[in-house]
């Protein structure tokens, strides 16, 4: 056994030492490995272990033109141990037929060496590739029965309408290498999702055996009242599996079958796997009638409100904005504007809310008529808790206000009873009686123009016809806009995307890299959701590519919203990994394929 046990730690040592004399081996792979001339062809470089890696320069690769689309992410759970990697994606145009060799490509980033894999591709004349060969056999669905499973559960199966409903999804694995796991996506209708936060991970055992869980968590609200369905949960992963059983031999042979070295001598295979949860069924509860004020909206949870109002010293026709903010806890998207109690002499204006971190905020312009005004309006705001069952109501007594007449001149009143023809009539000086008679009657002059001869005349002839028919034409695009929504939503989409868009390029100019991708990813779900009538919140890039894919988009459009949405959710791992210039060219993508959309006809 001692010689065993040395010869063991001899092998590791020589293993170790070898690593640290070596380069640091990158994965290199490539979507496919036959293309014709013109197609683009994906490269991907994985650095494993890591997050923190920048992208590498891509050498000029004869016969190609590269360029770099962006990061990606991902976590990884194999044997109970977490760990995560970095893929940097490059897309190769291919210029000439031909086989070629890619790489093996060498770099030093942060003083430290890498070297990549080779992958050979072949590309072809346009029309000669052969067709795609069907996907890699997964392996048999019996060897991953009850191994990896996906649980959907609900704070609690009964609530009332816009009350929001805490919801986690559970991935459960039970002695299986994952890695690449997406984000779930919650189908079903009649609800409201919010975005997923960062995943916890620990462990748990269920009848007896222990799993590794990844939990996600989410909340929901109701739009409608009855039975909704929530779900399913899906939720996309690649398995690590062995291309070939563990073979029964000696101690040495064990202990070489160990996962790292299986993984060191490339006998795993990858199997694209998706896991869906059951449904789960919620019963949402109309708002009870009785005691029910007349200021309640709908908002459901706890809050309390502030309100304040400035300046306290005007003149009558000058505006005093209202500052109602709403804290608490629950739905502020079910929140609206507080009402304001016997608005009498004031002028009052739609107000504008804001939402921050800890609540909702509107701003309220009033303007009092006269100087008669001693105070604000009152302010009330009523909710519904659904931990009580019972309604609330939050009020702001008036402010006091000292309200001085205005400074404009009042008109000048003119006395009736006087003729003011009379008056002018009186004073005008007359000419003399007499005319001499003219010899000549000198250079004549038409005096005035006539009207028909007015070249505007047949503008204001035409004019009513116009504005006829510009009210008809406004009038039917009212109707339609009221009518189709799927119009209406598309005619709003390119207004939305460059609002949201502004607030990305302040955050591009501030270098706040997490605000700006959060912005980018709510941009595309937002534009796509309006531009296909489709429910934004369940978006994601593998949904948007086939949106795309039927619109009859081109394959770089198609390229640049993955990279996109790539970008979107590796920033959530990686911030430090992007830079302005990454930001900058994702902003452009962005921006492009939002044009690109808007000039192409459906």
């Amino acid at each position: 056994m001692k010689i065993l046990a040395g010869i063991v730690s001899g092998v590791i040592i020589l293993f170790a030492s070898a690593a640290l004399a070596a380069d640091v081996p990158v994965e290199l792979t490539l979507d496919r490995n036959t293309a014709e001339i013109g197609d683009m062809v994906q490269l991907s470089l994985v650095f494993n272990n890591t997050r923190g890696v920048p992208a590498p320069r891509l050498p000029d690769t004869p016969g190609f033109r590269s360029q770099y689309l962006g990061p990606s992410t991902v976590m990884s759970i194999v044997n109970g141990v977490t760990s995560a990697s970095i893929t940097h994606r490059y897309r190769l145009v291919a210029l000439q037929k031909g086989t070629f060799k890619l790489g093996p490509y060498s770099f030093n980033l942060k003083g430290v060496a890498y070297t990549t894999s080779v992958q050979e591709i072949t590309v072809v004349d346009r029309g000669q590739a052969p067709q795609a060969s069907a996907a890699p056999a997964s392996s048999p669905e019996s060897d991953f029965n009850g191994r990896i499973f996906l649980v959907l559960a609900a704070e609690k199966n009964k609530g009332y309408r816009n009350e929001r409903i805490p919801v986690t999804v559970k991935l459960y694995i039970n002695q299986l290498g994952v890695r690449d796991i997406q984000y779930p996506v919650l189908e079903g209708q009649g609800y409201v999702s919010e975005g997923f936060g960062r995943a916890r991970q620990y462990r748990e055992t269920l009848g007896g055996a222990g799993y590794d869980v990844v939990e996600f968590r989410t909340a929901v609200s109701s739009t409608k009242e009855g039975q909704v369905t929530l779900g399913p949960a899906s939720l996309k992963c690649n398995i690590i599996a062995k291309k070939e059983p563990r073979r029964a031999g000696s101690g040495m042979n064990d202990f070489f079958d160990d996962s790292f070295f299986n993984d060191f001598l490339g006998r795993v295979q990858l199997y694209s796997k998706e896991v869906r949860s059951p449904e789960l069924a919620l019963t949402i509860l109309p708002f009870p009638e009785p005691d029910r004020p007349r200021e309640f909206n709908g908002a459901v949870g706890q809050f309390q409100m502030e309100a304040s109002g400035s300046p306290t010293e005007v003149k009558a026709g000058d505006p005093i904005t209202l500052i109602m903010k709403i804290s608490g806890s629950g739905n502020f998207d079910s929140v609206q504007s507080p009402q304001l109690i016997s608005a009498e002499g004031f002028k009052v204006y739609n107000a504008e809310a804001r939402t921050t971190d800890n609540g909702k905020t509107f701003e309220q312009v009033i303007i009092p008529l006269s100087e008669k005004i001693t105070e604000t309006p009152a302010v009330r705001f009523a909710y519904f808790d659904p931990a009580t069952e019972q309604y609330g109501v939050c009020e702001q007594k008036p402010t006091a206000i000292q309200v001085s007449p205005s400074t404009e001149k009042n008109a000048q009143i003119v006395d009736a009873t006087r003729s003011p023809s009379a008056s002018a009539a009186a004073t005008r000086v007359l000419g003399k009686d007499i005319v001499y008679i003219k010899d000549d009657i000198g250079e004549v002059r038409a005096k005035g123009v006539f009207r028909h001869q007015n070249r505007w005349l047949p503008a204001l002839l035409l004019a009513p016809f116009f504005l006829v028919a510009g009210v008809y034409v406004f009038q039917r695009r009212q109707d339609r806009l009221s009518s189709d929504v799927r119009y209406a939503r598309k005619l709003r989409a390119p207004k939305i995307a460059r609002d949201k868009l502004k607030t990305a390029r302040a955050y591009l100019q501030q270098n706040k890299t997490a605000l700006f991708y959060d912005q980018i990813f709510k941009t595309l779900q937002e534009y796509l959701g309006h531009r296909f009538n489709i429910p934004s919140g369940g978006i994601t890039a593998d949904g948007a590519d086939e949106l795309l894919s039927r619109e009859g988009a081109a394959e770089d459009i198609r390229a640049k919203l993955k990279a996109c949405f790539g970008d979107c959710d590796s920033a959530r791992y990686a911030v430090a990994a992007f830079d302005q210039a990454s930001m900058k060219q994702t902003l452009s993508a962005v921006e492009e394929m939002i044009d690109y959309l808007e000039r192409k006809k459906r």
